[in-house]
C-alpha cells in the first residue's frame, strides 16, 4: 500500500530524501554549501520510520539555539500525545532519546555545519529526527532488543509516515513560537514533564568524556542538573552534540 507525501505548513520548503539517505545528512550538506536556508524541511520517503530535518537561522549564540533541540522533543510529545492511542506513554532521556512506553523509539539530532563556539551565532542550525514505526530487526523477537521498540509494536498500528512526520512539523512550529514569545521555561517544563531518569541514577556516553551522577533536573538553558559527589553542576546541552561532517 503506498503511502502519501507530507503536507506541510507554507513556512516549510518540502524537501524529499529517498529511501536509503538520511534527513539530516541531507540538510548538513546542503546548508554547508549555501543550497538551503531557513524552512527547508528535509524528509525521508521511508515508510519504516518517520525521519525529517529542519534547517534554521539563529538570531542568538549557539549555548541559546540548541534549545531547539528540547523543543523539537516536545514537540513530538505533543504529536503523539494528538494521534496515539491513550495508553501511549512519552517520555525524554537526556540529551536526545525518545522513548515509548520505556523504550527507546528514536532520536532528536542537531547540527551546525562546520562547527561553531558556544558562544557565537551560527548562520544554520539543522535540527532532526529519527522516529522507529516498524523495528528494523523486522520478524525477530523484540526481546532481543530490550531497550528499543518501534511505534507499531507499542499499539500505533494505525500510525504512518506521512501522518506522524506531518504532526511533529505542525507542533514544532507552535513550540518555536512559544519559545519566540514566552522563551525557554514552558519548553523547560514540558520536558521535564516527560523526563525519564529524573532522581535516577545516569551514565551518559557524551563526545567530551562521560559523566555519571543523579539526574536532578535541567536549568534554565536546558543543561543537565547532574548531582555527584555531593554536588550538583550542569552539564550544557552543547557537550552532548556529535561533531558535524
Amino acid at each position: 500500500m503506498s503511502v502519501a507525501s507530507p503536507q506541510f505548513p507554507p513556512v516549510f520548503k518540502d524537501l524529499a530524501v529517498v529511501d536509503g539517505q538520511e534527513p539530516m545528512a541531507a540538510a548538513i550538506a546542503a546548508a554547508a554549501g549555501a543550497e538551503s536556508g531557513a524552512g527547508d524541511l528535509f524528509w525521508s520517503t521511508d515508510t519504516n520510520r518517520a525521519a525529517a530535518a529542519f534547517v534554521l537561522e539563529p538570531e542568538v549564540p549557539l549555548s541559546t539555539a540548541i534549545q531547539m533541540a528540547p523543543v523539537l522533543m516536545v514537540a513530538i510529545g505533543d504529536a503523539l500525545g494528538a494521534i496515539g492511542p491513550p495508553a501511549l506513554a512519552i517520555t525524554f532521556r537526556w540529551p536526545f532519546a525518545v522513548l515509548a512506553n520505556g523504550g527507546v523509539v528514536g532520536c532528536v539530532s542537531v547540527a551546525v555545519p562546520g562547527g561553531m563556539a558556544p558562544s557565537l551565532v551560527p548562520d544554520k542550525l539543522i535540527v532532526g529526527f529519527n522516529l522507529a514505526l516498524e523495528s528494523p530487526t523486522g520478524e525477530g523477537d523484540p526481546g532481543l532488543h530490550p531497550d528499543s521498540t518501534a511505534l507499531h509494536e507499542e499499539g500505533c498500528g494505525e500510525l504512518d509516515r506521512t501522518v506522524l512526520i506531518e504532526a511533529v512539523a505542525r507542533h514544532f512550529l507552535a513550540w518555536i513560537d512559544t519559545w519566540l514569545q514566552d522563551g525557554f521555561p514552558p519548553v523547560h517544563q514540558s520536558w521535564l514533564s516527560r523526563a525519564q531518569d529524573l532522581e535516577s541514577p545516569v551514565n551518559l556516553a557524551l563526545p567530551g568524556g562521560k559523566q555519571a551522577g543523579t539526574m536532578m533536573g535541567l536549568d534554565e538553558h536546558g543543561s543537565l542538573l547532574l548531582k555527584a559527589h555531593r554536588s550538583t553542576h550542569a552539564v550544557p546541552l552543547v557537550d552532548a552534540m556529535e561533531p558535524c561532517p
